[in-house]
């Protein structure tokens, strides 16, 4: 095996050499630490130097100051690594035509770039920055566009100098945009003055990143703020693992292991610090000597949930069913139904309880008891709630009930202008009953809006299966509640006849037992499956066979539309990153134009989904969509997301994904025609067997699983799940 070379940085690495040139061609780029692979134009050298490093938002037409070692590789060939490096504007009108129309200024495509630079010259770049109102002088821009160009060159600009401090600590123009919309035009001095802002306020920067900005803008090592910045950063790590707090053993040992170095009573020190500053909360363990710590905003949220759903206990039901026996036969003649003995128990539980838990597998009659309880109570007038955490779960619902159902946010009524929701303890929902679907996804933050925004005479049943994935976010409200003892629970394990049929069910609670699941029998109708293979290389190419050629033939299905891959990883062989790249290049031929931002590629037609809740446009994390138009010089992409467009800048697009192939944890709440699960040893740290059973759960036609057995036999026998910390079922309970 070949020795890599020593790193140009390195002792006993080449010696640096220093090259200027043209920036050409833009091959790749991480958007999460710049590392950027480009084609460079030197003057004197016949052909472009291919280059790589973690630089500052490079743009074509750009002049490159260098310095690094030129490196062989066996893979790319020789390459000119860079340590140090200065980006410059272009000189020549033909750079500068090449550079404004490259997409980096909102409003400017190529056109435009030439108009701009036919009328002032190699000046341009100047006027831009110290006489935007010479823009004037350009013939057909009102006054409106002008505006729209002076703005967009501000920010770039000011995202190019704050991406020129951040490319020494490998972090790229993802990271740079997510610290401006957070900090704001003043972000490099609030990094300087405080650069462990970085480390528990920005998505995707480590505390190891933000110690080396801490180091070169001179905070020493034993500072307090670094010390507190260890704590803050563990317990904010914690929450997206899942805990609602730590306990203070586990917070100082986190920390220590970020900064070994510190005495222990300097971290102990410092915890005392935050909680005198009100940064943490704490409250007592159960066993004396040690305090559990909390973020401040899970303290509430815990606190505000077992409040308010006390208070609902403590308060009768505005309505009433009267003689619920009857209720329940009319609900059955009405409906069409034969309601099994644990069925009409649990249905009947809903009518006497004020809080109930519904829990069950696929096949067990989630969703007859919703219909039968959403029936009865609005025969007898009560105004009723129906929502879910995801539109597609949402959308489900109302198919089920023939009732309108929404998000949890929708129905929240939350307004970007006042920057929350409208409703909550001030202004209660008129509500009756208020029926919460895929309850196992609400995390602790928002169930706590959800029931500060009850009326406490309202009944509240929350409908889920409980050995699928928790919540991403942190807490475990479904089973803190089951646990609590506070909510009737009905446990539905019976699968129903209709359901009895169906192996992608079997498979679901073979695999919920621990078994390995089994395909079906019958090769031309059955609608599970397992197809064993070992090698990535191979398992792609079975993916890409029966998505885009066997499936979609054999159920005369759209591929874009119908069929969804689900996979445990992001990254890694079959991850999400490759899978995406693959079938959008295999399944979308479209000819018009594509777009690569944030490392991504969009073509129109591409299917997309949206990463985080937006409320200004109104599309929340999960949602799915098309491409539908890509304009280059307004810098805008539109997404159809069901026939409703959303328009999306440039620079935003660090909230979309191709969605292809997602991860699993993203499928939770939604339900598809088909399904193909990729499952290889490469996913070994994320096997678990709820997350296979919330994979196969989630095909709703077909399914089929395609990887190496062991890794399966892995999934199914990893049944252990991380104990998140929580208090709220005993603080449900009163004690």
């Amino acid at each position: 095996m070949t020795e890599a070379p020593p790193s140009p940085a390195e002792p006993g690495g080449p010696a640096l050499e220093k090259i200027t040139g043209r920036i050409e061609r833009l091959t790749f780029t991480n958007p999460e630490n710049g590392y950027t692979v480009m084609s460079v134009k030197v003057s004197g050298r016949p052909q472009p130097l291919t280059v790589v490093g973690h630089l500052a938002g490079p743009v074509v037409g750009e002049f490159i100051e260098m310095e690094g070692a030129f490196a062989d590789t066996a893979r790319y060939g020789r390459q000119f690594q860079v340590v140090h490096h200065r980006l410059l504007p272009p000189r020549t009108e033909v750079s500068l035509k090449k550079y404004l129309g490259s997409g980096l200024i909102k409003g400017v495509g190529p056109v435009l770039a030439g108009r701009l630079v036919d009328h002032f010259g190699p000046q341009v770049l100047d006027i831009l920055e110290e006489s935007p109102e010479r823009l004037t002088e350009v013939s057909g821009l009102g006054a409106g566009r002008r505006e729209t160009i002076i703005n967009a060159w501000r920010r770039t600009m000011g995202l190019k100098r704050l991406l020129s401090f951040l490319a020494e600590f490998g972090l790229g123009p993802i990271i740079g945009l997510r610290i401006l919309r957070r900090l704001g035009d003043a972000a490099e001095s609030l990094i300087r003055e405080d650069p462990y802002r970085l480390a528990y306020e920005i998505d995707g920067v480590g505390f190891a990143t933000a110690d080396r900005v801490a180091r070169a803008v001179g905070l020493a090592p034993e500072a307090p703020q670094r010390l507190s910045a260890a704590l803050l950063f563990s317990l904010n790590r914690a929450a997206d693992d899942g805990h609602v707090f730590l306990p203070d053993r586990e917070l100082l040992a986190a920390a220590s292991e970020l900064i070994p170095e510190a005495p222990p009573d300097g971290l102990t020190t410092a915890l005392a610090g935050l909680l005198l500053a009100g940064r943490v909360k704490t409250e007592p363990q159960s066993e004396p000597g040690g305090v559990d710590v909390y973020l401040p905003r899970l303290h509430r949220a815990e606190n505000w949930v077992a409040n308010d759903l006390r208070n609902i206990l403590h308060q009768p039901p505005s309505k009433q069913v009267p003689r619920p026996e009857a209720a329940l036969d009319w609900a059955e003649r009405t409906l069409g139904l034969n309601l099994s003995p644990s069925q009409r128990q649990a249905a009947r539980l809903a009518l006497d309880s004020k809080l109930l838990v519904i829990t069950g597998g696929p096949g067990t009659g989630k969703t007859t008891i919703t219909r039968v309880i959403t029936a009865i109570f609005g025969a007898v007038a009560a105004r009723i709630g129906l929502v879910a955490p995801t539109g597609r779960a949402a959308r489900r619902l109302s198919e089920a009930t023939r009732l309108t159902a929404q998000t949890v946010h929708r129905l929240l009524e939350y307004s970007p202008p006042a920057g929350g929701f409208l409703r909550g303890p001030k202004n209660k929902l008129d509500l009756d009953l208020l029926v919460v679907d895929e309850a196992s996804m609400v995390d602790l933050p928002l169930m706590n809006q959800l029931v500060g925004a009850l009326p406490p005479w309202a009944r509240l049943i929350m409908v889920g299966d409980h050995d699928q994935l928790p919540s991403v976010g942190p807490g475990r409200v479904l089973a803190d509640l089951m646990a609590s003892g506070l909510a009737a629970v009905a446990r539905l394990t019976e699968i129903h006849r209709q359901a009895g049929g169906s192996q992608i069910i079997q498979a679901a609670h073979q695999i919920n037992q621990g078994l390995f699941p089994q395909s079906s029998r019958d090769r031309e109708q059955g609608d599970f499956y397992f197809i064993e293979e070992n090698k990535p290389e191979r398992i792609l190419e079975k993916i890409i066979y029966l998505v885009a050629e066997k499936i979609p033939q054999k159920f005369s299905l759209n591929p874009l539309e119908d069929i969804q891959v689900l996979t445990p990883m992001h990254s890694r062989d079959l991850g999400t990153e490759q899978l995406n790249q693959v079938l959008s290049e295999r399944l979308n031929q479209a000819s018009g134009p594509s777009l690569t931002r944030f490392g991504r590629r969009f073509k129109t037609g591409d299917r997309v989904m949206q990463l985080k809740n937006n409320y200004q446009r109104e599309v929340f994390n999960g949602d799915s969509g098309r491409v539908a138009q890509i304009d280059f010089e307004a810098q805008e992409l539109t997404v159809s997301f069901e026939g409703r467009q959303a328009i999306y800048d440039f620079t935003d697009l660090d909230e979309l994904t191709l969605s292809y192939a997602i991860t699993i944890h993203k499928s939770q709440g939604s339900e598809f025609p088909v399904v193909v699960i990729p499952l290889t040893s490469g996913h070994q740290i994320m096997l678990r067997r709820n997350l296979l059973y919330t994979a196969v759960t989630r095909g709703r036609r077909f399914v089929v699983i395609v990887g190496s057995r062991a890794a399966v036999r892995r999934a199914v026998s990893a049944n252990s799940e991380l104990n998140r910390h929580s208090h709220l079922a005993r603080k449900l309970a009163g004690c």
